[in-house]
This record gives C-alpha cells, structure tokens and sequence, in this order.
C-alpha cells in the first residue's frame, strides 16, 4: 500500500513538473540553458546577466527549486534580438579581469563564463559583457540625470552606459539603473564631525515585480521605516504607478581617537544605513589586523551576514582559532571608505543567501546599541568589544 502511494505521488510530481514546463514558451533566438547538477537561479542570474526574479517571470516559475534536465530561458528574444541584460566594456591599458570584477561588482569566474573564456588573458580593446549589479531608479517630476548622478554619487556617463541611453532627456516613468558598485568607487562624502545625522526623501513609482521587502532592499533602507514613512502595513497591496516615500539618510563622520579605532555610530539611527542589507563590506579583526570580506543579508536588530567567497569564510575562521564560535571579537568594518566600531561572533546559524561560499547559514554583527533577536535586549558582551573597537 505505501508501495502505492509513494508511486501515485511521483506520477503527481512528475504531472506538475509537465505542467510547469509548459507553461514556459520557447521562441526562436531565445538563449536557453538546460539545468544541471549544483545549479541555482543565483549562480544562473549572475551567469547569464540577469536576475532570479527575471528568470522565474520568463519561465513562469513560482518557486526558486529547480530539477535537472529543466530547459529555461535565460535571455528573451524580442523580435529575434536578445535583449540585452550586461554591460558591454572596453578593455584598456592596465586591466585585469580582477580589477574589471572589483569595479563591476561582480566575480571573475561570472565575466569569464558570460564571454567564454577559458584562461584570465584579455586583450586591450577587445569588448567584455560584464554582469553588473543594479540599482533600479523610476524617473519622476523634476528629475534631471545632473540631480540623479549627484543623488547617487556617480557620473551621468555611467548612468547612461548602464541604462543603455544616449540622450539626456528623461521620462517620466522611465528606469535607469544606477551602479552598486559606484556608492564605493566614489564613495559619498559624509558631512563632517560636529553634524548631526539627517534624513532627506525621494519619490519612487512602483514597476512590475515590485514588493515591499524589495523596495526596501535595493533602496538600501529597513522595511518597517518603508511601511511606516508610507503609512503602510505587511497586508498592504502596492499598485503598478504608486508612488512611495524613500528616505535618504546622510550620516556624518564622527572623530575617533586614534586611527586603528572605528567610529562609534549607534546601529538604530546612523549604523544600520551606513550597512544596509545587500551591501558589501570588509571586516578587519581588531586584535590579529586578518580581514576578509562580507555581505550584509538580513537582520533588524543587529547585521545577519555571510562570507562573499569560501575563502573569505576560511580567513573568518582562521581569526576564531580554526573553529565556529559564539565568542565576541572587536572588529572594525571597512565601508565606503569609512571605519566603523563593530563586534562579530562567528557561528554558523540561520538562513543564508550566499551560494558557494563554504559557510551554511549567517553568522552576527552587532553595532552600539543593536540587540538581539531572540529577546530584543542588549548584548553586554558585545557591547563591550565594540567599544574595544572604538577606543572608548
């Protein structure tokens, strides 16, 4: 009988898999891809340019699993001309796919499987496709790319190369994307020590795909403030066109006694957005000087985050002795070319987002005065390396 069952539920399985599949439609001059073992609509976006959601709106997907052998999409043909979902690089005098990489944002391993290389030897100029991040901005009223360029920290040039535009001109209405990798390239100067910490707002129009926990992500700002500056809740609907409210927060420099020590910014009012989730950031242990790099992947109460390679994740746990540990260290997190007072523990836990970075699950960072998520309250013992970090 349970013989039975289990054959019933295969055929069930395999009925909806059938389904699925065919709801997906394969025109000529689409770029498809066939899903083998270890494959993820992650390592799938970043191959081919793209993103998850795209890749679930092309092929109808309403989940993230895949299954081998699954034929998907990966770049739509539009009257038979792919769209295109890269940047397109020169190559001058000096490159190198990693400094490329760093620029993009990306990883050597995405540029090279996007172009078919086999080896790191590029030629000075020869094109590349490069898979950069994005940061999508909806033109509204009184835009100009001038305003927008100076809003981001980056150069009109920029904007228009990575939005494929070539005029000036701007709609209302119109996406541009604005690179990730900018806000460090040309990181924005905070205003000086002495200041206090302001907030500023924009407007944002809802597009396709958009939800609350998305805005709030690519807008770099926590939910609950996106909710709450909107006079939304969790059941809201967001309508294609809404015009929402986008906090801007400029947080200053505050001075620090010495320069191994990091600035001692509160994580409720000033920390939280200079790391918001999704961003990258080196961390340099305070004690050994060790550093690797990380991703901020969720957290309200203090950062939840991950090592960006497996070998950023082997340098963490070189610093915890070899081991997974829940002991506190005082660190310094480098970003956007400022240093601030942090301390991080390192025990895997949790949920993670970052693929194929030898680390399962996330692990904490806390900032003066976060808490905990188990009981909302303050950690002492953090608190106290951070203020180790902070020369306080």
């Amino acid at each position: 009988m349970k013989k039975s069952k289990k054959i019933i539920s295969l055929v069930l399985a395999l009925s909806l898999a059938f389904i699925i599949f065919s709801m997906t439609t394969f025109a000529q001059g689409d770029t498809y891809h066939t899903v083998v073992k270890n494959d993820t609509l992650w390592l799938l976006a970043k191959k081919y340019a793209t993103t998850v959601d795209e890749l679930k709106r092309l092929n109808s997907l309403k989940s993230d699993t895949l299954s081998i052998g699954q034929k998907l999409i990966v770049v739509k043909s539009t009257n038979g001309i792919q769209e295109k979902m890269y940047i397109e690089y020169k190559i001058v005098k000096g490159d190198t796919l990693g400094k490329i990489a760093e620029r993009f944002g990306t990883r050597i391993d995405f540029i090279k499987s996007l172009n078919g290389l086999t080896s790191d030897m590029i030629i000075e100029g020869k094109m590349l496709k490069i898979p950069a991040e994005f940061k999508e901005y909806t033109v509204v009223k009184g835009d100009t790319l001038y305003l927008i360029a100076k809003r981001f920290s980056t150069e009109v040039s920029r904007i228009k190369t990575y939005s494929g535009i070539t005029s000036d001109n701007l709609s209302i209405g119109q996406l541009l994307k604005i690179p990730y990798q900018d806000l460090s390239v040309n990181p924005v100067t905070p205003p000086t020590s002495g200041q206090k910490p302001s907030v500023s707002y924009f407007n944002y129009t809802v597009v396709k795909g958009d939800t609350i926990w998305g805005i709030s992500v690519k807008q770099g700002i926590p939910m609950q403030e996106l909710l709450s500056d909107n006079k939304l809740n969790m059941e809201s609907i967001l309508n294609l066109g809404q015009v929402l409210k986008i906090a801007v927060h400029t947080i200053p420099i505050q001075s620090t006694p010495g320069p191994q020590f990091g600035e001692y910014l509160d994580w409720w009012t000033e920390a939280q957005y200079v790391v918001p989730i999704n961003k990258t950031f080196k961390v340099v242990d305070f004690y050994t000087k060790k550093s690797f790099m990380i991703k901020r992947t969720i957290g309200a109460n203090h950062a939840d985050c991950e090592p960006l390679t497996a070998a950023d994740a082997a340098a963490a746990k070189s610093v915890w002795g070899g081991y997974y540990s829940w002991n506190t260290r005082p660190v310094i997190v480098e970003v956007d070319g400022r240093k601030i007072a942090a301390s991080m523990s390192y025990y895997a836990h949790g949920v993670e987002y970052v693929p194929n970075n030898d680390f399962v699950g996330h692990f904490d960072i806390h900032f003066k005065n976060s808490t905990r998520h188990v009981d909302g309250k303050i950690d002492n013992d953090h608190q106290a390396k951070i203020k180790i970090a902070a020369g306080v």
